[in-house]
């Protein structure tokens, strides 16, 4: 039995379960007893991996977020919505340069440059590299269902295996996390915690499977508590909180430095360790 299983977010199709369980492990251990103090348990800890699954189906060869991005028509029309959505049409309209906007970056549609360049402004070329590499990865698990069921069945065999009390979500994670506490019976969770999580765009939340989103203003079955962390320097949490659609849940903001969107920053944090350190204390 584990404590928590953790949900990894993107550019972890060279990584694997192992190698990831040490750093994670001790970051929540960090988080906890920040929470708690030196004195308190450190939590055990598994991974649900499923990286591997995203190699198999991309031409990427490595985990820059860059070689991520693939703009077919679906994918334009996703960032498209939430251009939409994050710029919208009554701010004054940003000049087209699209050579400045595709910095960083191989390419870049101009029905994008819009977006790419507000998203710049607020979070630097590495910033934007990172928000595109990570929702492109977002819409393939929401629109492939051969993937997002083998995603789903790693997070279930972990389930099984650790039968844990928390999960942890980081990223596209937070995702694969609330719809599996949503899909999977018997999961036997008490407590989500998501970090860094892109589920305030209404897009995303609009792209939740049927018995996923069916579920929203609510918690998922089974779970009577769920913490979201973000820092508000993550351009992946550039829509802000979830308590605006999930009305239990509680919104944490922390500062993850020059890194902020990286999990082990995220689970570091006390207001990480807080909602563990009480799950750990109720079993």
């Amino acid at each position: 039995m584990v404590d928590v299983v953790g949900v990894h977010g993107i550019s972890q199709q060279q990584s694997g379960r192992l190698q990831m369980v040490d750093p994670w492990q001790r970051s929540l251990a960090d988080g906890v007893e920040r929470a708690r103090g030196r004195e308190f348990g450190k939590p055990s800890l598994d991974i649900a991996y499923y990286g591997d699954f995203f190699l198999g189906r991309s031409a990427s060869k490595g985990p820059v977020p860059e070689d991520l991005i693939e703009f077919d028509a679906d994918t334009v029309l996703f960032f498209e919505e939430i251009q939409d959505e994050i710029v919208g049409e009554t701010r004054p309209a940003v000049p087209v340069d699209t050579m400045g906007a595709t910095k960083g970056m191989r390419e870049l549609p101009t029905p994008l440059v819009k977006l790419a360049r507000s998203v710049e402004r607020r979070f630097g070329v590495a910033g934007k590299v990172l928000f595109f590499g990570d929702l492109t990865q977002v819409r393939r698990y929401q629109r492939d269902e051969a993937l997002a069921e083998d995603v789903l069945g790693r997070v279930r065999e972990a389930l099984e295996a650790g039968r844990p009390q928390t999960l942890v979500g980081h990223s596209l994670g937070s995702i694969v996390a609330y719809e599996a506490l949503c899909l999977l019976p018997d999961h036997r969770i008490s407590t989500l915690v998501t970090i860094g999580s892109p589920l305030g765009l209404r897009s995303i939340r609009e792209a939740l499977r049927p018995q996923a989103r069916a579920v929203v203003p609510a918690l998922p079955p089974g779970v009577s508590r769920w913490v979201n962390v973000y820092d508000r320097n993550d351009p992946v949490c550039l829509a802000g909180g979830l308590q605006p659609y999930w009305t239990a849940v509680v919104d944490e903001t922390v500062d993850n430095g020059d890194d902020p969107h990286a999990a082990t920053r995220y689970l570091g944090k006390r207001a990480t360790g807080e909602p563990v350190a009480d799950a750990m204390g109720a079993t």
